[in-house]
């Protein structure tokens, strides 16, 4: 869309600068014509900074009802199909303190109705379960624990998700940091259409030590996994 409306400026302004040089070329020939005829002159043209005036107005508008028409067609938008568009894509993170409730329900060990893996990333050992039956709401359709397996003295976590499309189109993402980190972080999330997930873990041994976010380059350890959500 930025491009689009970039490219209609550059548009307008290129038909702004030929109306104002074909009128000046205009009004300088009719006015030689005017000053070498001795007959009555009854029509008086408009000068050219009038008309410079006027011409601006009307590029102007014309740019303004594209843009406005643009905006309430989303034309030159990139089309997302309409199952990812009203699809739900959601997750959480949580500390082992925190895995109480419902959560208290899930185990590291093995979870019914969730196919298992276990992926050494770094110092970070990830244990994957992903939802092998059909999706209902009131089960996630992933949970990760991330356990922490080198030696430094780890004080905060952080975290990095995004959704991906089959085709790879980002379809959701978000982060967050400065939680304290205990045993592991529980990643519980949910996706009601096939998708890919990745998650970035982040930890810390000191506190925050600069504002650019994601922090793969200062994060005491940064690693990355991803996980293939079927088709629910």
């Amino acid at each position: 869309m930025s491009r689009i409306l970039a490219l209609l400026l550059v548009i307008a302004v290129i038909v702004f600068v030929v109306a104002i040089v074909l009128y000046w070329a205009f009004y300088r020939q009719r006015i030689n014509k005017q000053l070498h005829s001795e007959a009555p002159h009854t029509r008086k043209l408009l000068s050219p900074w009038a008309f410079s005036i006027i011409a601006a107005f009307v590029v102007l508008i014309a740019f303004a009802g594209l843009t406005t028409i643009m905006a309430l067609t989303d034309f030159g938008a990139e089309k997302v199909p309409l199952e990812y568009r009203n699809a739900v894509y959601d997750y959480r993170d949580f500390s082992s303190s925190q895995m109480t409730g419902y959560r208290s329900l899930y185990s590291i060990d093995e979870n019914p109705g969730y196919t298992k893996s276990v992926e050494q990333v770094g110092d970070i050992r990830f244990t994957c379960f992903i939802r092998n039956e059909a999706f209902n709401y009131y089960h996630p359709s992933f949970i990760v624990y991330a356990e922490y397996t080198g030696d430094k003295n780890i004080l905060y976590r952080g975290i990095h998700g995004s959704f991906y499309a089959p085709d790879d189109r980002q379809m959701a993402s978000s982060g967050s940091a400065g939680g304290d980190f205990e045993d592991y972080i529980c990643v519980i999330g949910t996706s009601t259409i096939q998708s890919r997930f990745e998650l970035s873990i982040y930890l810390f041994d000191s506190g925050i030590k600069s504002e650019e976010w994601p922090p793969d380059d200062w994060a005491t350890v940064a690693e990355t996994i991803t996980i293939v959500i079927p088709n629910p």
